[in-house]
């Protein structure tokens, strides 16, 4: 019990702390001047069909800031519009695309880029934006003037709806969003505490990430690590309520990953950690959610009256009274409207059912459920295909299975059969999956997916199972194309071991 309440009234000075940071209102800088303009790289990131791309372009070349100031570089990681986007003839945009078999991530593709622009000298900072993300048209201007104050900075988000107005479930998850980002994160950073990198969209001086390295974004654990890693060099990442972005409201995402996983994180950093900045953050990982807050008092204030506990429950019930107030005093501070309140108090009803929803017997029973009631509409496809040891060339048989819109391959031979483990969006992971399968016995699957010849084709269809062969044989016309699909095969087929990035 001790522990319980030492924990939760460290926090509880911490809450009024943050209370207390905000009794002066902080005063709203209209006119951002600065005696210099940085000369910034923004770089917008598209995977998947990155529907709002044209429309993010079109806002960061409009932009007030000077165009001699800025550059855009547009990364389109598999995306599949690429081929709509005519982006390759604006002279305004540099365009790199990247033509993997599946995307190398945002976390690759930045560091791709920052390499390259490592040793140009007349850069100063970046500016990384997903491309469902929408800017004002002063954004850039604003950015210029907290790179005065701050090396790396992330702008609030505000979600939006783009086609009707928010439903009760929307209107609750963008208020909490909006409580967060104005009292939470906008207070530590006015304390001059760290906040977690946004990978979505974040400004990050070019001296900075030349120091730091490479970016680490694969999940929400890697955005942790890698704030971490800036606060172990003295560099604290802030929030800035005043620098907006916007995106849909179906883009929300919590960015809180499981518990487990902070605490693990907490064990690892807080005893080694080398300053009061990094220590600080790694706390904060582990501070209580309002349920946790609510149970571990309410199990105190039983336990201290019924039983004797060096903290009576007179002290205990009015540090939990405080905590309330200070509270209170957040949504002050957060600006909310009239009507967001009643939203921010739902939050807890969802948090719950959202708890409720993922304990492993529900989801256990959800997905029982889920696999009775639905259809299947299974779509199957046998071809002949090739397998070789280096050597020797077998004769085998390919099994396409499309169940839902999911994709398997069943591989044949001689009457065994192999069905790959995991249901696939695409065909062609699909067949990868199958193809890393047989390279662990030391066979080769010898179809175009794998050949060094073979360039998909982006249709807009779900598999995207179509390509051409770029072979340069003997007797081919200059500019033909040769369309082939992913699991045919010819005489000319050479396995590829390097992927082209670009």
């Amino acid at each position: 019990m001790s522990i319980l309440y030492i924990y939760i009234t460290i926090f509880t000075l911490y809450y009024i702390i943050l209370a207390c940071a905000n009794i002066k209102p902080s005063r709203k800088i209209r006119d951002k001047f600065t005696s210099k303009d940085a000369n910034i790289c923004v770089v917008v990131y598209a995977t998947g069909e990155a529907a709002t791309l044209d429309n993010l372009i079109k806002q960061l070349k409009s932009q007030t800031y000077l165009k001699q100031r800025y550059t855009i570089y547009a990364i389109l990681d598999r995306c599949e519009k690429a081929e709509d986007v005519t982006l390759e003839s604006d002279l305004d945009v540099n365009v790199i695309k990247i033509n993997n078999l599946e995307p190398i991530g945002k976390s690759q593709a930045y560091s791709i880029l920052a390499e390259r622009l490592s040793e140009a000298k007349n850069l100063d900072a970046y500016v990384f934006l997903d491309s469902n993300n929408y800017v004002d048209s002063d954004f850039l201007a604003n950015v210029n003037y907290y790179l005065t104050k701050h090396d790396v900075f992330m702008p609030m988000v505000n979600y939006i709806q783009e086609s009707k107005e928010f439903t009760l479930l929307e209107n609750i998850k963008a208020t909490f969003a909006r409580y967060c980002g104005k009292f939470l994160f906008a207070t530590r950073t006015k304390l001059k505490l760290a906040n977690l990198v946004n990978t979505n969209a974040f400004v990050i001086k070019k001296d900075v990430l030349n120091k730091i390295g490479s970016f680490e974004f694969q999940d929400k654990t890697a955005e942790i690590l890698y704030t971490v890693k800036l606060t172990t060099e003295g560099i604290c990442p802030a929030y800035i309520d005043d620098l907006k972005v916007y995106t849909g409201i179906s883009n929300y995402d919590s960015r809180i990953p499981s518990l487990s996983k902070r605490i693990n994180i907490f064990w690892n950093n807080f005893t080694h950690s080398p300053n009061f900045l990094t220590q600080e953050y790694v706390c904060s990982l582990i501070q209580p959610n309002w349920l946790a807050c609510v149970l571990i008092y309410a199990i105190l204030l039983s336990h201290s009256y019924k039983f004797p506990f060096w903290a009576g429950y007179t002290t205990i019930l009015i540090t939990s009274i405080i905590l309330a107030l200070a509270f209170c005093a957040s949504l002050i501070h957060a600006r909310l409207y009239g009507k967001e309140h009643l939203y921010l108090f739902a939050y807890p009803v969802y948090s719950v059912a959202h708890i409720l929803k993922n304990l492993p017997p529900v989801r256990f029973v959800r997905n029982l459920f889920n696999k009775a009631t639905r259809k299947h509409n299974i779509e199957k496809m046998i071809t002949n295909v090739i397998v070789t040891d280096g050597k020797k060339d077998f004769q085998c048989q390919l099994e396409l299975i499309s169940d839902n819109g999911l994709a398997k391959v069943k591989f044949i031979n001689k009457g065994k059969t192999y069905l790959t483990k995991n249901n696939h969006l695409r065909m062609v992971d699909a067949i990868r999956e199958l193809s890393d399968k047989l390279a662990d016995y030391g066979l080769s699957l010898k179809v175009c997916q794998c050949c060094k010849y073979f360039r998909p084709l982006i249709d807009g269809s779900t598999n995207m199972v179509k390509g051409c062969c770029n072979c340069q044989f003997e007797g081919r016309v200059e500019g033909d194309i040769i369309p082939t699909l992913a699991w045919n095969t010819c005489p000319r087929f050479e396995e590829h071991n390097v992927v082209r990035l670009f």
